[in-house]
This record gives structure tokens, sequence and C-alpha cells, in this order.
């Protein structure tokens, strides 16, 4: 069953995808401000998106949402539509979202400690029991059993042997997901100044 954000999202999604835009995601802020907040991306290979693409969305959704019975019944009233970028530290919700950013440094929260056979790295559970706060290198997706999994190296750089270091944490368990920022410095320039 969806809740109430994937159905307005799966509402909203086919208005901006036409403009090669999808959604990444989305905040409904209820309280003393009442504000609709849209991430989104470009559907480009490599996503990048600016403030003229956030613009863009914003006007096409404009008149759409006003027309829409969901969000009169969401803030009865007015609201302010906010549509911004995901930022570097991309949240990760859907498998493709892990298939994507594959390869890439993330960090990933869990509501609880896993066990060895959720982990399937019985040596690692043993290593660290409580451990709900994971960080490592992104290797994809793994489905078996109706069980979507997220494959993580937990020590990309120190280790020779990777399956010691290699997490599957159950995509149901996950609380929150995001990209791990990568800043490169040149050095060159470091050493001009």
């Amino acid at each position: 069953m969806l809740d109430a954000q994937d159905a307005l999202i799966q509402k909203i999604a086919p208005l901006i995808s036409p403009l090669g835009y999808e959604i990444v995601h989305l905040e409904v802020l209820n309280q003393k401000q009442k504000i609709l907040r849209i991430y989104i991306e470009t559907t480009e290979t490599v996503p990048k998106t600016g403030i003229e693409d956030c613009t863009k969305v914003a006007r096409a959704l404009d008149l759409p949402l006003e027309q829409m019975p969901e969000i009169e019944q969401l803030f009865h009233g007015s609201y302010e539509l906010e549509v911004s970028s995901p930022g570097l530290d991309r949240p990760l919700r859907q498998p493709k979202d892990f298939e994507r950013f594959s390869g890439n440094p993330v960090r990933i929260h869990v509501f609880r400690p896993l066990t060895a056979e959720e982990l399937e790295n019985n040596p690692y559970q043993i290593k660290n029991p409580k451990q709900k706060n994971f960080s490592g290198v992104l290797r994809g997706v793994q489905n078996t059993n109706q069980n979507t999994k997220v494959i993580l190296d937990t020590s990309p750089n120190t280790s020779k042997d990777h399956s010691k270091d290699e997490v599957k944490i159950p995509l149901s368990l996950i609380t929150k997901a995001n990209l791990e920022p990568k800043f490169e410095f040149n050095q060159e320039s470091e050493k001009k100044s």
C-alpha cells in the first residue's frame, strides 16, 4: 500500500517526466509553514540539476498542483512550492538509485542492528554487533526471493579481500541512505596559492 507521499509522487512524476526530470524525493511540511518541497534530477546519464531546471519544473507544476484535490486535502489552503536539486549528498531510496550510483561512496543507516544472516557476513557482524550506520562504496543491488539487498564494500581501500568487508543490507531495513560527497582538491593550485 502506498503512503501519501508515494501516492503524490506517482501523481506528479508524469507531469515532469516529459520535461526530462524525475522526482528524487518529496517532503511535505504542514506545521507552522506549509511547504511542498520536491527534489528533482535530470534523467540524463550524468545527472546535473541547476536553478534553471528547478524554475522550469516549478512553473510547469504550478497550475496542475493547484487543481489536484490531493494538494487541497493535504494543505487546506495556500502552501509554498519549492523545487530543488538533491544536492551532493543525494538521497538513495529506490533499487534503481542504488544501481545507478554503484561505485560511489555512500552512508547508510538502518533502524536496528542487523544479524549475520541479514548481512550475509558472519565475521563482520561479530566484529560490529551493534552497528546501525554504515559507510563504504556501493557495489549495487541483489534481488532474491522478493528481498532486495544493497551491496556495500565497507573497506574498499584497506582490504585486498573485499569479500570479508562486503555486507548486504536489506533495502526494507534502510531508514536513510545518501551519497557521500567527493571533494577532490587540486594540489597544483594549492601550491601556487
